[in-house]
């Protein structure tokens, strides 16, 4: 084989065989003194490692290069791991072997920097290339009457996205340029934009973000906050209208006469936006103490029965009375730790807010910066309720049944009721505008006149 580098003069007499050969037996763990000895080797000589020339691979050549790739000789005992990589002769290229563990095994040089780039560019061009074959195709445009009032509010607050020339684009729930959450929580908002594409009226741009899409399972969604959007709604049969021209449309509709047949998502809506933005506040409460709050299931139950007789605001009352109670709890060493203490949180919130109920008292508190107004509730209450602020500063049971009702239901046509067996009628006011919902066990009925949520539960008797 051609020899790449200069040999030391103290092994010029030796032939190729005979230099492999002795390294061979120092690595086996003959004595130095020995070889160098039965070598003839000069008596200047102190290590035989320093005087053998690099070892010059006769398998390996370097891809840019095709020239062999040389290692230093690793000393008897060195481990694998802690090898000498092989260099090419020629330029910087490096090849790893096997068996390196967790050292770098990656070649930095030029050729491979600029080959690993352009592969990331192919990869990268293949994917946008199965995406658009999976998301590119247009889907037919849902007419625009097909959607409930949740489904068009959600709309508006998607695309009120603070884009400038953004095209037909709808931006991300966690793009920058937005400046509100369309909700509270993650999971609300994420909900909303998963049911709206499921729904057909919101298509996925395929310039998004290919890390939101799992590429093992033909790139179906795996996060929906990071993906760009485009509407596909109909105002005309089958033609799908601009984002313009749906926000238009939507906002017009919404700004309007609230509609009977919206009364049951928006029942459902006020509670639900002003419980979360409640539960929210007592996360971030409990993190400042130290505490990570579990017990969402219990205080989901509890807000949503205080929401009826308080708002927000007050709430936050009771969550800021709670989490000091608790937290002094644990201190004082009475609790059995930090679970233990955050889930008496919402038994708290629960007992200030009965005194507050028996003595009559409020203590409204200030909007936190750090839980801000979500883009939903300030639609919902700017436009459709056109009561900016109402969905912090007023109990959601009281507005619905002393003011939302009396201004916007009253008088609204109600079908007269197609049965023979005797009509269900709300135990507080008997009115007959109820929503009625059952399972094998349990009747739930909302009254939509004074926002009374009644629960029956059915039992059986034993025979004797």
């Amino acid at each position: 084989m051609k020899q790449y580098f200069e040999w030391a003069q103290e092994i010029r007499h030796l032939s190729e065989e005979q230099v492999e050969a002795l390294y061979q037996r120092y690595l086996n763990g003959e004595k130095t003194a020995d070889l160098i000895d039965e070598y003839k080797l000069a008596d200047t000589v102190r290590s035989v490692l320093k005087v053998l020339p690099p070892i010059v691979s006769a398998d390996l050549r370097c891809p840019y290069c095709d020239l062999p790739m040389w290692m230093r000789r690793p000393a008897r005992g060195t481990p694998v791991s802690l090898r000498s990589a092989y260099k090419c002769v020629n330029c910087e290229h490096q090849y790893f072997t096997a068996g390196f563990g967790s050292r770098r095994n990656v070649c930095g040089c030029d050729a491979c920097v600029r080959l690993r780039k352009q592969q990331i560019a192919d990869q990268a061009e293949r994917d946008r290339s199965d995406l658009a074959m999976r998301y590119g195709t247009p889907r037919p445009p849902v007419p625009f009457t097909s959607l409930g009032f949740q489904q068009k509010l959600a709309l508006l607050a998607l695309l009120d996205d603070g884009g400038q020339g953004a095209g037909e684009r709808i931006a991300a729930l966690d793009a920058e340029l937005r400046g509100e959450k369309l909700t509270s929580t993650d999971t609300f908002s994420e909900e909303l934009v998963k049911g709206l594409h499921e729904a057909g009226a919101l298509q996925v741009d395929t310039a998004s973000d290919i890390r939101a899409f799992n590429r093992a399972d033909d790139f179906s969604i795996s996060t929906y906050s990071t993906i760009y959007w485009r509407a596909n709604v109909a105002l005309e049969e089958g033609v799908r209208c601009t984002r313009d021209t749906l926000y238009l449309a939507l906002y017009e509709e919404l700004s309007g006469p609230v509609l009977p047949g919206w009364k049951r998502e928006l029942y459902a809506l006020i509670f639900r936006l002003a419980r979360e933005e409640s539960i929210q506040y007592v996360h971030l409460l409990a993190n400042q103490v130290g505490m990570a709050f579990t017990a969402e299931a219990r205080a989901d139950s509890v807000i949503g029965t205080l929401l009826q007789n308080f708002s927000v605001s007050q709430i936050y009352y009771f969550a800021r009375v709670a989490v000091k109670s608790a937290a002094h709890f644990y201190a004082t060493g009475n609790s059995k730790g930090r679970t233990h203490a955050s889930n008496t949180i919402p038994r708290n919130m629960q007992s200030t807010a009965q005194l507050a109920l028996a003595e009559n008292w409020r203590k409204d508190s200030y909007r936190d910066s750090r839980v801000p107004q979500p883009a939903m509730t300030r639609l919902l209450y700017d436009v459709v309720f056109k009561d900016s602020g109402a969905g912090f500063s007023k109990s959601p049971g009281l507005f619905w049944r002393d003011e939302f009702v009396p201004r916007f239901l009253t008088g609204s046509p109600i079908a007269a009721p197609q049965f023979d067996h005797p009509q269900l009628f709300c135990r507080e006011c008997d009115s007959s505008n109820i929503d009625a919902s059952m399972d094998k066990m349990t009747l739930q009925m909302m009254c939509y006149d004074c926002a009374t949520v009644s629960k029956f539960r059915a039992y059986e008797e034993l025979p004797d």
